[in-house]
């Protein structure tokens, strides 16, 4: 079983920003795995539920806003019993030219206070993360307003390549999957 928790923030007004783009990610996969979505109070996220060659795969949007991330990350792998090597977190990343994906192993938050909280929470800096480049903001524009502020669709990562790369990501492992998506 596999476990992949896209952060970005709940509500319409956010539903283009940078800063969700873990969200808009399980969008585009879920697209494509037929995903089958549903509310979970408990776990405090949206899940969808899909099987992929045989692996069931779980799809999660917490719903606790960003820098509470973690509450929903940890009461995920706890119900569903998930291993953290089975654990992919999907998020932006200032720190990568937009349009760009990037798998991680482990490594600082870089100020991302959504991977912060999860680290926190879960207790470790372990986990696999898929990074989804949005820039960093020109001027004098901070980054709390540069990451809630909407991407252009020239900037918007492209949905097929997110989806075959966190497919190659559960049918291969982050490794393969590091080696044919980091490079581009």
């Amino acid at each position: 079983m596999k476990l992949i928790i896209g952060l970005g923030n709940p509500g319409r007004e956010y539903e283009s920003t940078r800063h969700n783009a873990g969200f808009m990610a399980l969008d585009a996969v879920s697209a494509e795995i037929d995903a089958k979505w549903k509310s979970d109070a408990k776990r405090k996220s949206l899940i969808g539920i899909a099987d992929v060659e045989g692996e069931k795969v779980i799809l999660a949007k917490p719903q606790t806003f960003m820098n509470l991330s973690g509450e929903a990350a940890t009461a995920l792998v706890a119900f569903y019993k998930i291993d953290l090597k089975d654990v992919l977190l999907v998020h932006d990343e200032m720190d990568l030219d937009p349009g760009r994906i990037q798998f991680k192993m482990g490594g600082s938050p870089a100020g991302h206070n959504g991977v912060s909280s999860v680290y926190e929470r879960l207790g470790t800096k372990e986990i696999q993360r898929l990074r989804i480049g949005v820039g960093r903001p020109q001027g004098r524009a901070s980054a709390e307003d540069w990451v809630l502020s909407e991407m252009s669709t020239e900037d918007a990562p492209n949905a097929l390549d997110i989806s075959a790369a966190m497919r190659d990501w559960i049918e291969h492992g982050i490794v393969t999957a590091s080696e044919r998506w980091n490079k581009r």
